[in-house]
């Protein structure tokens, strides 16, 4: 098989990766230039296994394992060497196509190692180093054409409100294998019980702490819209994904919402509408 061959094949497997676990992402990638959709592809594919290392892994020895061999083939990949995995190969594609900085792929797995040991963040600010996921943003703009330190201050904050969502998300996942991933401080401050919560026991308390994280996220959002003016017209594509964060957490807003047991979910139809008119719009 031809090496173009090779790359149309792991593209296919990477958008059917995408395509399965993060759908979201996947209609936003249809609507970037077909000359980097590819490379878009690549990397939520990458995220998404990053995600799945997470979401299995019970032991931390076994996931620093997987997270290593991610490291070890984004690092491979420098010298164009095959790593077996489809992804991981599209991936190094995307990079060698678009010139994207490893360093950046890599801390996006270093970033996951804290995870895997399930410690709390003890205040708002560590919540927020621990969570914000601003890389992905960054390389799927520079992927487009735009790499101005504008857009990479975009991308903090579009990481930070995502960041935020995607923890509120998987609470009820979180809580389940007894992990905490919501800063202590303000549990604290809020008079949380924290074994209550373990038990999975909603309290005014608890609900009380996840507006104000709701809130930090929806200022997240708007201080990347007051940004979005100076990135390329051409780049936005790459966070079309915000477009559905405000109606996930209103959503989660609702009083028939239960945090710690309910999935949030959106009409498939009205997601798909958001962001298609995000994309016309070529605004959030």
């Amino acid at each position: 098989m031809s090496p173009v061959a090779d790359t149309r094949a792991e593209d296919r497997d990477a958008a059917d990766l995408v395509r399965t676990r993060d759908r979201d992402r996947y209609w936003s990638a249809l609507f970037a230039p077909d000359a980097a959709r590819p490379a878009l592809l690549a990397l939520y594919a990458f995220n998404a296994e990053l995600n799945h290392v997470l979401a299995v892994t019970r032991e931390p020895l076994a996931g620093q394992i997987r997270l290593k061999w991610w490291r070890d083939a984004i690092e491979s990949g420098d010298a164009g060497e095959k790593t077996g995995s489809p992804v991981a190969d599209a991936l190094n594609a995307a990079v060698v196509a678009h010139n994207l900085p490893r360093e950046r792929l890599l801390a996006m797995v270093d970033a996951r190692v804290p995870e895997l040991f399930g410690d709390s963040p003890a205040d708002n600010a560590e919540f927020a180093g621990l969570i914000e996921d601003s890389q992905v943003f960054e390389l799927a703009a520079a992927a487009l054409g735009d790499r101005s330190d504008t857009t990479k201050a975009a991308a903090l904050e579009a990481g930070l409100a995502l960041g935020i969502l995607e923890t509120l998300r998987a609470l009820p996942s979180s809580v389940a294998r007894g992990r905490l991933p919501l800063p202590l401080a303000l549990l604290e401050a809020k008079g949380v019980d924290f074994e209550a919560m373990g038990r999975g026991e909603l309290s005014p308390e608890l609900r009380a702490a996840l507006a104000d994280l709701r809130a930090d996220a929806t200022a997240a959002l708007q201080r990347f819209r007051d940004k979005q003016a100076h990135i390329a017209p051409h780049a936005r594509a790459a966070f079309l994904p915000l477009a559905l964060v405000a109606p996930y957490l209103q959503a989660m807003a609702a009083p028939s919402f239960h945090p710690l047991r309910d999935s949030v979910t959106l009409n498939p139809l009205g997601r798909f509408w958001r962001i298609w008119r995000a994309a016309r719009r070529n605004k959030l």
